[in-house]
């Protein structure tokens, strides 16, 4: 019955998913696919824009659909639906289906993150923890349109560093223009507190060794000689230890995907 329901669901979506064999790279496909709906047009229209041009850059498939209950697809829990859905419709870029799709079910407030293909490699287990990260947070406060722009432009992040050689694990940092800008806004106001401070010490010792100068008799002190002995030296050696490659990497199933679920 589930999977019969599951096929009814799918071509009841079809407003969204016009051809469900087809390949992600033509046009026919839309990537936000808001049945509930959370989005207005204007939102759905922008975020659609968005989504496609970072799916063509990278050549990864980015999804964002919401549903009301994703009980009414299939059976299992929302990971294995949100699989089931993939599946069904034939999602994803190119041979390898490659692909990020994130599913909102707000029957319950669930969620699901799945990668496959490319998908697993620029999105690893650590990854997809910073990627919830980003757009938890909008959608705990019904921020629906911010949360999946903070979920588009992560992705496009983290694709960019993967395509670049080094995706996002344990122990990297994300590289992004907002991140540089926050760095160079704090760096500002930090040099000058520190200038600030300087300055004032340096204006008091100038101001005490003026005053000191008073107390001195003219000749009453003079440095003849001066020797430096060296006596001994120190030195401290901390061992670095490296990140453990276990600790990283994509978690993938034998059906191919990775993911992982949770509220909102």
């Amino acid at each position: 019955m589930k999977r019969m329901a599951l096929i009814l669901s799918v071509l009841a979506l079809l407003g969204c998913f016009f051809l469900p064999t087809q390949a992600a790279e033509t046009d026919s496909v839309p990537y936000i696919c808001d049945t509930v709906p959370l989005l207005t047009d204007t939102e759905r229209t922008s975020l659609e824009a968005q989504a496609e041009e970072i799916s063509r850059q990278y050549q990864c498939a980015v999804y964002f659909i919401t549903v009301d209950d994703y009980t009414d697809y299939a059976d299992g829990d929302v990971y294995e639906v949100a699989k089931a859905i993939y599946r069904a419709n034939g999602l994803g870029w190119g041979e390898e289906k490659s692909g990020v799709m994130l599913l909102l079910s707000m029957a319950e407030r669930d969620y699901s993150l799945i990668a496959y293909g490319y998908g697993n490699t620029a999105f690893t287990d650590y990854g997809k923890d910073y990627l919830a990260e980003r757009f938890l947070d909008d959608f705990a406060d019904n921020d629906w349109a911010s949360g999946c722009r903070d979920y588009l432009d992560t992705c496009a992040d983290l694709l960019s560093q993967a395509r670049s050689g080094s995706p996002f694990d344990r122990g990297s940092q994300v590289k992004t223009w907002s991140v540089l800008l926050l760095s160079l806004a704090l760096a500002f106001p930090v040099a000058w507190l520190i200038c600030w401070i300087w300055k004032t010490v340096a204006q008091k010792k100038v101001s005490e060794s003026r005053e000191a100068q008073s107390y001195l008799k003219t000749g009453g002190l003079t440095i003849t000689n001066r020797r430096d002995l060296y006596t001994h030296s120190t030195s401290t050696r901390r061992k670095i230890e490296k990140p453990s490659a276990s600790g990283g990497g994509t978690t993938v199933g034998s059906d191919g995907f990775s993911g992982k679920s949770g509220k909102f």
